[in-house]
This record gives structure tokens, sequence and C-alpha cells, in this order.
């Protein structure tokens, strides 16, 4: 491999990127020659493929001895030397609006179809041809082109003929330049790029689409905003695209015929200023800020951002009295009440002029692969993407009940997934929300996983896609058959990967083969795991056992995913449907743990819980069973075991010197001591607490180690030496420095949990966050836990909110927010206080979480014990 295509390998290729990642790039600059820059960066320049030229110009004008530009685009060593390269033309003004395409032709771009504004006649069709092309081979007898004549591959067609001269089996780069629907009516305008919209993102081979906005041949700054609204809210409509806006960037030296025409004439070229765009074009491109991305004087962009953000309050939607999971999805059951609140910040901001919109899908059915008709037969035409429509929705208060919305669901189940957004007028300017998900359910456990995808397209192929820290189908845009069962497990917190019919079967207990209706056998327990009907090519997951209760007859329902959104039907309308007389029948496999963890929360030995340890009393007597049932236990300790230092705090917390011993013997191995109370009589009692710890053969962990920083992780044995990693940090209390591990040092952090995960088969994080005395978890807690996972952790466990919080799943990793206490005394009246929950985490024999459960306790005057109400039972998840 030569130097150039060493330095190249490792840059973003489009045509072949885009294919594989389901991302489809879109550009969008004022000046046309941003798509020569933009391109010329991006494509493999030895990949052919066709060009699509919306555009009331031909831009075909060729330039004088253009092999240069090609041979010096080819002989650059790495990719950064080509960017140098493109932005030294660039402000020379090298490549033009005008002449942008020759440079690229006859590779990348092996053939362009231009397609001029309006309706034409073949005569008119062939005479735009023959001035093109004549500007397009204008230098050859002054300046020979390597390649000849391009006239054979420049194409011009009418709208209505353009899928004939489309070759499908050519990667295909669409570029629309807005001067395209110049002059018409804004209602016109809408019509026209609705039309052109449309077809090209069904093109299945599409690439890259970019946009020029070309504000000197429009008819005036209005038209220029309004055409890019347009632009930006159907590029956002796509959520696979990857969307780059550069609104400062410029190319110098202009010398098209309009700008030579203004000059003669003493006038400026009109400029695009987006400093001056309308309150629509704002409030769209604040709500959408997170989409697109600025590379060119990104300062510029925020400053200009902060200044349209700061003339009025912002909008955001939520679910009254609940809060969203780890995902940031808002769940409800689906015959529960719910109203979305339309919110101002400040919140004594009125809001007028609401109006509501749904987001629905635009296609029921997608192919994401790049297999043929012939491979994918079942999904043949459908479209290359998902896509959402905008459905406005009749009501104007700023509470909209759930029941506006049940047409929006399934009819009958009156579940499924639905996103909105709302806009309103707040202080005389225009705001838009972002996005909210809505999902309803039916039930609990697997089967409430399943049903909340319901109204999501069939993506064929949808394990293939990512969506920054998401993949599949948890990037919520929808599921193939395999994956649609996937995601519920994954739900439930089964690390389950992305898969397909054939490799399901892997991560199921095969029930019976070849099984008919009213043969084989079902639980109740195996129906809230998850149980799966396999048909080979297709599965489904059984959704209620009628009668016969426990056997699988043809009246019982099951939910597939196939060619469209979800639905429920009959066993049999299943078996009719796909022309079976049998089955394989698969369930989700009950816990096997082959090791099991415990993790306790807040662990205060102070006050009258040591007045008892003194007495002679064990504070945790009454868990001592389950603490020894477990291979390994840690909890959080907030106290100090130290008589040194002192304290003028009102609530500092020392714990006697025998309680490193009974914490011992209770079967705790680690105790995180990354927390605002670390600290409470100074360092030498911080340290001198660790060295208690480590007498007693417990490790501390949150806290330095010698010859180690507070984020150093701790590494644990578990079967036959396999081994887990521990971590502890504190995201509350005084910021510590050098003496325990806090959350907001995220660079330390992030090189502990690498270091952990390569040295260990499961990371833990113990975490000390949120509120205290509140049930809901915060925001913070939320961004921080999905770092966390998306980082390296498997398992986060919190702490300090004195009170149970919801345990989650987030990619198939439990997240256990807060046990609340687990030793604590000072609120015996708080029902809160005093009921606690221990985790239990189930191992496998690779040493992967196979379960997480809360188990329930009761503190009593302070000291915990099971709760016999509860025994058997765990707390649900969110």
């Amino acid at each position: 491999m030569n130097q150039r295509a060493t330095a190249l390998c490792t840059a973003a290729l489009l045509v072949v990127a885009s294919a594989t990642a389901k991302v489809l790039p879109i550009y969008i600059e004022d000046n046309h020659a941003g798509t020569f820059y933009w391109l010329a960066q991006k494509l493999d320049l030895d990949q052919p493929c066709t060009l699509i030229l919306f555009d009331a110009h031909s831009d075909a004008s060729g330039i004088f001895d253009s092999d240069n530009i090609r041979n010096a685009l080819r002989n650059v060593a790495s990719s950064r030397d080509r960017q140098a390269l493109l932005a030294h033309w660039r402000s020379n003004g090298t490549v033009q609006c005008f002449n942008w395409i020759e440079p690229l032709m006859p590779a990348p771009i092996a053939r362009v179809i231009w397609v001029p504004a309006g309706e034409f006649s073949t005569s008119e069709v062939d005479k735009r041809k023959q001035e093109a092309t004549a500007l397009l081979d204008g230098h050859l007898e002054a300046a020979p082109r390597k390649s000849g004549s391009l006239r054979e591959s420049y194409v011009v067609s009418d709208f209505h003929n353009l899928d004939k001269h489309i070759n499908p089996n050519q990667p295909l780069v669409v570029t629309i330049d807005l001067d395209y629907f110049a002059g018409l009516s804004a209602t016109e305008q809408e019509i026209a790029f609705a039309r052109i919209w449309n077809f090209v993102i069904e093109r299945p081979n599409l690439r890259a689409i970019t946009f020029a906005i070309s504000r000197p041949y429009l008819k005036d700054e209005d038209e220029a905003y309004r055409l890019l609204e347009l632009t930006l809210t159907a590029v956002i409509s796509l959520p696979t695209a990857q969307v780059e806006f550069e609104p400062f960037q410029t190319v110098a030296n202009d010398h098209s015929n309009l700008a030579k025409e203004s000059m003669i004439n003493g006038k400026k070229l009109p400029v695009f200023d987006l400093a001056q765009a309308p309150q629509e074009l704002r409030a769209r491109i604040l709500s959408e800020r997170q989409r697109i991305l600025v590379g060119h004087d990104t300062t510029h962009w925020e400053q200009l951002l902060g200044t349209w953000n700061d003339e009025a309050p912002q909008l955001h939607l939520q679910v009254k009295d609940r809060q969203p999971s780890t995902d940031k999805v808002w769940r409800i059951l689906a015959d529960q009440p719910a109203e979305i609140e339309l919110v101002a910040e400040p919140w004594t901001t009125k809001s007028e002029k609401i109006e509501w919109f749904a987001l629905t899908p635009k296609y029921l059915r997608c192919n994401l692969t790049d297999l043929s008709t012939d491979q994918v037969g079942f999904v043949a035409n459908a479209a290359s993407r998902p896509a959402w429509n905008e459905l406005p929705i009749d009501y104007h208060d700023s509470a909209l009940p759930i029941s506006k919305l049940d047409n929006l669901f399934d009819p009958q189940w009156h579940c499924g997934s639905l996103r909105l957004r709302a806009c309103a007028v707040v202080d005389g300017k225009i705001r838009e929300t972002p996005v909210l998900e809505l999902r309803r359910f039916i039930g609990t456990g697997f089967r409430s996983a399943i049903t909340e995808q319901f109204g999501l397209p069939y993506l064929f192929g949808s394990g293939e896609l990512s969506e920054d820290s998401d993949t599949g189908p948890e990037t919520n845009l929808g599921a193939d058959c395999a994956n649609f069962v996937v995601y519920a497990l994954r739900r439930q917190g089964q690390r389950v990967p992305w898969s397909d019919p054939k490799r399901l079967r892997e991560d199921l207990d095969l029930v019976t083969r070849s099984a008919t209706p009213g043969t084989a056998r079902i639980s109740a327990e195996d129906l809230q795991r998850g149980v799966i009907v396999h048909l080979g090519t297709h599965v489904a997951a059984v959704m209620e056992d009628r009668q016969p209760v426990g056997i699988l007859s043809e009246n019982d329902l099951v939910a597939h995913q196939l060619g469209g959104a979800p639905e429920i039907l009959t066993l049999g309308e299943l078996l009719k449907e796909r022309r079976k007389n049998c089955f394989d029948l698969f369930r989700v496999p009950p816990p096997k743990s082959a090791a099991t963890l415990v993790f306790g929360g807040d662990v205060m030995l102070g006050r009258s819980c040591a007045a008892k340890i003194e007495s002679g009393i064990d504070p945790f007597a009454g868990i001592v069973p389950l603490l020894h049932s477990a291979s390994f236990a840690a909890a959080n300790l907030e106290c100090t075991i130290s008589n040194l230092g002192a304290s003028a705090q009102r609530y500092a917390f020392r714990a006697p010197a025998q309680s490193a011993q009974l914490l011992r013997r209770s079967g705790f191995r680690a105790m995180g001591l990354a927390n605002n109370h670390a600290l409470d009589f100074g360092t030498a009692a911080l340290e001198d607490c660790a060295a208690h710890l480590v007498q007693e053969q417990i490790e501390p962990i949150g806290v330095g180690k010698p010859g180690g920083k507070t984020y150093t992780p701790s590494f644990f044995s578990i079967l036959d030496g396999k081994r887990i990693a521990l971590l502890a940090i504190t995201d509350v209390g005084p910021a510590a420095g050098h003496q325990i591990a806090a959350a907001s040092d995220r660079s330390g952090l992030s090189a502990a949990i690498a270091n952990a995960r390569s040295h260990a088969n499961l990371v833990v994080c113990l975490v000390h966050w949120g509120g205290e005395n509140s049930e809901k978890v915060t925001d913070e807690q939320c961004e921080l836990a999905r770092w966390l996972i998306d980082g390296g952790v498997d398992v986060v466990v919190g702490s300090h909110p004195h009170c149970v919080q919801a345990l989650d799943f987030y990619h198939g990793c439990p997240i256990a927010y807060s046990l609340d206490n687990l030793v604590f005394d000072g609120a015996s009246t708080v029902e809160s206080w005093n009921r606690g929950a221990l985790l239990q985490i189930g191992l496998n024999e690779s040493v992967q979480v196979s379960s997480a459960s809360l188990i329930p306790i009761v503190l009593e005057d302070g000291l915990p014990r099971a709760d016999r109400l509860q025994k058997g039972k765990t707390l649900s998840s969110r």
C-alpha cells in the first residue's frame, strides 16, 4: 500500500462508510463551490458515483488545465494534507460555484445528471445539454484533459424522466441548489421542495446530499431564510442523517458572471447572513442544535446561538409528576392517565400561541442493508432509511392530556412509541422544544418492553444502526423481527447482542422442537421472562396464555414485527400467515448464577448505632444470611472509623473502632469511602479509617492508595481467578481534590474505567449522588449513569438519597440509582428512610451479569433486617 493510500485509509471515505454505518451525510453551505471542497475531502476519489444536480444553472464550466487539480488531490500524503490544500484553494477561489463539478470528473463523479428547474420538451432538454457540455469541454483545445471529452458523462433530464437515467447499482450523490426554487411562491416552494426531497431520500443507493443556499441568486433574504428552514426541517426528519452546516464559510474571489455584472454596476453581491435569521428559523436551529455540526468558526456559531438563546426563555416538554428512564424515554402504562406539560424556564413565563406536533414514521418498512431485491424480496421496494412525518395536533393548551393522542397509538392496545414536540411564543419570541419520546406499554417485564415498540417501523438490518452511544433498536427508530425481541431482552437486563433469527437461538433455552398448537407447556414465570415462537426465519413473542392455561394453543396471543409496525395476533393466525404447521419454542433462560454479588446502600455506624455496637449488638445480624450467601459484598461507608480529628459540622458521623471487624464478619470485602461524610473529621481520620478497613482485609474504595490515585480500581477474584473491578466516586459534597474520587474529574475517571476494563471481566462503580429524601432520579444522575456505562462500566450502584430509587437498565446494564439506607438511624418515623434495598447481581461463568434485582429490607431503630412481608419478592424496575 503506498503512502497516500495508507494515510487516507483512516479518513471517512463517504461512499464506502455511509453504506455500512447507516449514516447519511448531509452538507449545507451558501456557495455551491462548497460542495466541491466537501466532496473532495470526503469522497473516495477512486470510487465512481453518479451526481444528480438540482440547480437553475448547469455549473458545468470547465477549469483551464484542471488535471493539475485532479493530480494535486491524489498526491497528498494524508487526509490532513488534503484538507490544508482544499483550504488554500478555497481562500484563493481556485474552484468556483460555476465550475466545481468538472475537477471531480471522471472520478469520483463518473456521471452527472442535471435536472434544471421547470418543465421542458425534448428539444429544450437537448439544447440545455449542448450548452452545458460546450462549457464542460470549453478548454479542451487549449488545455487537453487527460481523460478527454466529458460530453457523454453529462446528462440533462427533466424531473419526470429522471429515474430512467439513474444506475441503481452505482453510488449516488445528490446536490440541491436552492435557487432551483427561486421565484416561486412560498406554497409552491414547499410543494416543489417536498417533491424533490421525497424522490431523493427514497433512492436505495444514496450516499450523500449537499445543499447550496446561493443567496446571490435568490430574490431576497426572506426567500433564503425560508428555503433554509425548509432544508433544515427536511434533513432533521431523517434520524440517520449527519448534518453539517457551515453558515460562515466563504469562497474567495468570486468571478461568476453575476459577480462581474454587480461589479460593473457598482453593487455588492448579496451575502447570506445567518445572524439576521427570522424567529422561525432561529427556533428550529436552537431546538435541533445537537443535530447540527458546525466545523468552521465554531466560536462565532456558539456566540450566535448564545445570543438567540438569551432572547427569551427556553421551552421543554415533560410528563407531569413522572420522570424519564435512563435512555431519556418517558414510559407510561397504557391504561394510566398522564399529561405532557410544556414548561418554560423560568417557569413564571407564560407561553402563548401553543402548537403541538407528533412525529410519526414516514415509512412502515425500510431496508437498511445493501442486499439486492433478490436477496431480500420481503422488503423489496422498501424505503432505504427511516424518516419522520410531522403531524399537527389540534390542541393549544400548555398541558396535553395523553387521551388526546389515543389515535396515534396502536388502535387496539393503546400502546407504542410516539415522539412529540411543541412550539410557542414566549416573551414575543418563537421557541421550539426538543423532541420528547413517549412510550406506553402493557403489563410488566419482557412483555412490557415488547408492547412499547408498537408503532415503530420494520427496519431490516436494524442491528447495524448507531446513534451516539446507542446501537440497534436502542436508537428507538424501529427493529426487525429478531431485534424486536432482543430489544425487550436488553430492557430487562439481558446483555444479548443484536441478532437475527438464527443467532438468537444461541441466547435462548429450547423448550421443544417442532411443536404444534396445544402440545407445548408454558408457565407464568416463563411468560414474565419471555417465551419465543421460532419459525426458522421469523420469531414472535408470546403475549397472553389464554384457555387452556399452561398450554400454548392456537388462541394464545403472540406479538411480532414483519414488513410493518408490530402487531398482536393469535398463534393460529401467525402460523397461517407464515404457512407453517409447527414451530420451535424457546424461553428466556431463568437466572443461573455461578456467583452472586450483593451491594448495600448507606452504612452509618455512628450516633445511636455506635452505642448499640459498643453494647455488643451486631448491626448486620438481620441480613447476615444474605451477605454470607453472596460471593462478594460491598456498600457505602458513610462514617469515619477513627478517633482522630474533630468536626464542627452538625452531621458528622464517627464509628467505634470495632466497626471494621463487624463489617468483615458480616461478609463485606469492600466499602466505598467516596461520599460527603468521608472528610467529616479531616484527612488524617479518613486515612486512619481506610487503614482500619485494610487491617480487616476490607478494601477501601474511592480514596487515595499508596502508589495510586483515588480513582485507582480495586480488583477481586471471582470464579477461578476471574476478576471484578470496583470503583467509587462521589457527585455530592465539597470537592475533595486528591483525597476522594470525585465524579467531576471525567478525564481521571475515564482512565480509571479503561484500566479496570482491561484487567477485569466485570466493572462495578459505586456512585454517591442525587438529592436527599427524593425518589426522583435527577437529570444529572441519568447523564452520569449513561456516561459511565458508555465508558465501560457494567453495573452502577447508587447511594445518598436516603430512599430507594429506581432500578433501571441501559444498554442491558443495571443501574440501581439508590439503595437507601442499610444502617442509619435518625428518622424513625419517615417510612422511606427505613425501607431500603440490597442489589443482588447474578453472574454467569464468564462473570457477566445474568440477573439483577432489588431485595427489600426494613430498618428498625436504624438496623436492617430482611422484609418479612416482602419475602421472596423484589422491587420493580422502571
